[in-house]
């Protein structure tokens, strides 16, 4: 084994202990890792290079109507979860209407990782604004400001994994290396994947009650809870 090789292989192994163990030794493991990719002049293509794994595809839906908020969910969750996603399209012969669904691409633990958080944050969306809603006096209709509070929810969640990554790679440079979506992945998509992400942006109130109340929790909900608090109310904020 080449001096080369080993030193990949070192800073892999760090990588992958410090996404196991706890605070303090992942914190060590990745500060350790970083000086041997700084020292070396070791880029994360080079290490991912290293330990080749196999890129997957999973759907996140059946073949369906694809509403806006997923479309822009799911472009939050790519961008934190070294994924890649596209829409994929199909029409049986009796249906009148194309039907699509959203496909996430990357490597399978990223992959499955993504698919668990776009889920679970949807999931939590549905919840508490359905609670919002019951508290929020509206002369608005309840679609603009289910709207509302979703597109709250979804510049939230995106303000505040913006915010985790700036304060980590402040504390660890090499963190930028590690979130990016490996170049394989990247590589793979640009080959087989055509078109781009289009929708009609939906009608919203930024100034409204829902849209601050959907901020406020999109930025503060915890996706690594795996549940949801089964509350039936939540406090009232003023705005």
């Amino acid at each position: 084994m080449s001096n080369n090789q080993k030193i990949l292989d070192k800073i892999r192994n760090l990588l992958t202990l410090a996404e196991d163990a706890s605070d303090t030794e992942g914190q060590t493991a990745l500060l350790m890792a970083q000086k041997l990719m700084l020292k070396y002049k070791i880029s994360q293509q080079e290490v991912d290079a290293s330990n080749p794994q196999e890129i997957v595809i999973k759907s996140l839906s059946v073949y369906k109507r694809i509403y806006w908020w997923e479309k822009v969910l799911v472009k939050i969750i790519a961008k934190n979860f070294r994924v890649m996603f596209y829409i994929q399209s199909h029409r049986l012969p009796h249906q009148e209407s194309v039907q699509r669904k959203l496909v996430l691409m990357g490597f399978e633990e990223d992959v499955e990782l993504a698919y668990e958080v776009y889920h679970l944050a949807a999931q939590m969306m549905k919840h508490y604004a359905s609670i919002a809603l019951k508290e929020i006096d509206s002369d608005t209709t309840i679609a603009i400001t289910r709207r509302s509070y979703y597109q709250g929810f979804l510049d939230g969640l995106k303000d505040k994994f913006d915010r985790q990554r700036h304060e980590f790679s402040e504390d660890n440079p090499i963190y930028d290396l590690v979130i990016q979506t490996p170049s394989a992945v990247k590589e793979k998509f640009e080959h087989e994947i055509n078109g781009r992400l289009k929708f009609k942006a939906p009608e919203y109130n930024e100034s409204s009650q829902a849209y601050s109340d959907g901020y406020h929790k999109g930025n503060t909900v915890d996706l690594m809870a795996r549940h949801i608090e089964q509350n039936s109310s939540e406090p009232r904020r003023n705005s």
